[in-house]
C-alpha cells in the first residue's frame, strides 16, 4: 500500500507539472510575441502606409531594395527616433529592405516572422517590419534562443518540482499510513483478544474517525464479552438450582425420605418445566441472532387467543393479589400470526408485569383496531421505566430489578426474544410510561402479520 500510494503521489506530480509546463511555455510563448509585436507595430507605424502604397502600386516588392532608406527614414519619423533602423521581410523570410547591409542574404526563421508589424493590402500580409530596436538582435533567431531559454527555465523548474514533490509524497505517504499502519496492528490485537487496547486519535478527521470505530468496536465487544462471562455465570446458575433440587428430591425418593406420590412429582415437574422453559428461551435467542426464525401462520382470534394466556396465568397473578382487566368484545379480531412464538410474547410480558406491579395491583389488557394494524397493550401499575431505559431494557442479559428486590430475576433475555418474533411477524413492540404510575408495552401487528 506503502509504494502505491507513493507511485500515486508521483504519478499525480508528474502529470500536473508536465501539465503546467506546457500550458506555461504556451502562455510565456504568447506573452512574449504579443509584447514585442505590438511594439513593432508602435514603432514601425510611420512607415505602413508608404509600403502599403508601394506595394499597391507596383504589385510586388521589385526595386524596392533600390530605395535609399536612410532618405525614407528621415522623412517619415520624427528626428528623436531617428537612431531606429528598419527592415523589411516578405512573408518567405528573406530580407527585403534594411539599413544593416550585413543581414542582405539572411532568412529570418519562420517563428521570428510573428514578432513583427505586418504590412497588410487588401486584407493580404505581404510583409512585415521590424523596427532598429528589435532589428540587430532579432533577425535571424533572437525568438528561438529565447523560447529556447525560456523552454530549459520551465523543464529546471519542472525537474526542481519533481524532486520537492518525490520528498512531499514520501513524507505525506508516510504521514497518512502510520496512522493506518499503527489501527492495522490494533484491530489484530484487538482480533487475538486484547479487548482493552485503544487506538489513538489523529488530528485528521477521517483518520479519527477511522480511529473512534476501531475503539468503539474494541468497547463493544469488550463489553459483550463481560456480559458474557456474566450470561454463562447466570446460566449455569439457572441451571444449576432446579438441577440440585432434582437431584435431592430423587435421592430423597431413594432413601424412602419421600414417598413417590403426585407432590413428589409435582415438584420434579415443576424443576423439569423450569429447564425446559430456560433451554427454550436460549434455543429462541440463537435462532434470533441467526434471523432464522421460522413463521408458520395461522389464522387465530386474538381476543380468544389473549384470554386463554391470561387464564393460565391466574395462579401466578393470585400469589401477589393482581387482578387481570381484559374486557372482550364482539367484534372479530381475527389474525395470521404464529400461535406458539406469539404465545412466548405474550407470556413474557404478562411475566414482567406480574414482576413489576405491587400487591394487588391491577395489569390490564387491551386490544385496538387501527387502520393498518392490531395494537395489543399490556398495562401495569409499576414503578415505571427511565426515559432513557425505554430502548435499553430489549437488549439482550439487560435487567430489571422489581421494586423491592435486589437481584433482578431471569437472564433479561425475554424482551429481547419477545421484540425478535414481533418484528419477524412484520410488527413492532415497544415501552412508554403511563402519565402517573405504571408502563405499558405495545405490540403492533400489521393484518397482513
Amino acid at each position: 500500500m506503502r509504494n502505491r500510494m507513493l507511485v500515486s503521489y508521483l504519478l499525480v506530480a508528474v502529470v500536473s507539472l508536465t501539465v503546467a509546463f506546457l500550458a506555461a511555455t504556451v502562455f510565456v510563448q504568447s506573452t512574449i510575441v504579443d509584447h514585442f509585436r505590438k511594439i513593432q507595430i508602435a514603432e514601425c507605424e510611420p512607415f505602413q502606409e508608404f509600403f502599403e502604397q508601394y506595394y499597391s502600386a507596383h504589385g510586388s516588392w521589385d526595386g524596392i531594395s533600390q530605395l535609399d532608406i536612410h532618405n525614407l527614414m528621415n522623412d517619415s519619423i520624427p528626428e528623436k527616433d531617428s537612431h531606429f533602423g528598419l527592415s523589411l521581410v516578405d512573408v518567405n523570410g528573406a530580407i527585403l529592405l534594411t539599413d544593416n547591409k550585413a543581414q542582405y542574404g539572411t532568412v529570418v526563421e519562420k517563428p521570428s516572422l510573428a514578432f513583427g508589424a505586418p504590412v497588410v493590402v487588401n486584407g493580404e500580409t505581404v510583409a512585415y517590419l521590424y523596427s532598429g530596436s528589435l532589428t540587430d538582435r532579432i533577425l535571424p533567431s533572437l525568438d528561438t534562443e529565447l523560447i529556447k531559454q525560456t523552454r530549459i527555465s520551465f523543464i529546471l523548474a519542472t525537474i526542481i518540482g519533481l524532486v520537492v514533490a518525490f520528498f512531499m509524497s514520501t513524507f505525506m505517504t508516510r504521514a497518512l499510513l502510520r496512522p493506518i499502519g499503527v489501527t492495522i496492528e490494533a484491530a489484530k490485537r484487538i482480533s487475538k483478544g486484547e479487548l482493552n487496547l485503544r487506538v489513538p486519535l489523529e488530528p485528521y478527521r477521517d483518520m479519527a474517525e477511522l480511529g473512534e470505530a476501531v475503539n468503539d468496536m474494541a468497547a463493544d465487544l469488550e463489553k459483550n464479552q463481560r456480559v458474557q462471562k456474566f450470561m454463562l455465570m447466570d446460566i449455569a446458575h439457572d441451571l444449576r438450582t432446579p438441577l440440585s433440587v432434582q437431584k435431592a428430591t430423587i435421592e430423597a425418593f431413594e432413601d424412602k425420605v419421600y414417598q413417590f406420590d403426585e407432590a413428589g412429582l409435582a415438584l420434579l415437574k415443576l424443576q423439569n418445566n423450569q429447564l425446559i422453559h430456560l433451554v427454550e428461551d436460549l434455543r429462541l435467542l440463537t435462532l434470533s441472532d441467526a434471523g432464522i426464525f421460522t413463521i408458520r401462520k395461522e389464522k387465530v382470534e386474538l381476543q380468544i387467543f389473549v384470554q386463554d394466556i391470561l387464564n393460565s396465568f391466574e395462579s401466578v397473578f393470585a400469589k401477589k393479589g393482581i387482578r387481570a382487566v381484559f374486557n372482550p368484545d364482539q367484534d372479530d379480531y381475527r389474525i395470521g400470526i404464529d400461535t406458539h412464538l406469539m404465545r412466548r410474547v405474550f407470556q413474557n410480558l404478562f411475566q414482567n408485569a406480574y414482576q413489576h406491579s405491587p400487591e394487588g395491583g391491577e395489569i390490564q389488557v387491551r386490544i385496538l383496531k387501527m387502520t393498518n394494524r392490531m395494537e395489543i397493550i399490556v398495562a401495569d401499575q409499576g414503578p415505571g421505566i427511565p426515559k432513557d431505559k425505554l430502548v435499553t431494557i430489549f437488549n439482550r442479559y439487560y435487567r430489571v430489578s422489581p421494586a423491592g428486590e435486589e437481584v433482578p430475576e431471569g437472564l433479561g433475555i425475554g424482551l429481547t426474544i419477545s421484540r425478535s418474533i414481533v418484528e419477524a411477524h412484520g410488527g413492532k413492540l415497544y415501552a412508554r410510561n403511563l402519565p402517573i404510575n405504571g408502563a405499558e408495552f405495545v405490540i403492533e401487528l400489521p393484518y397482513s402479520a
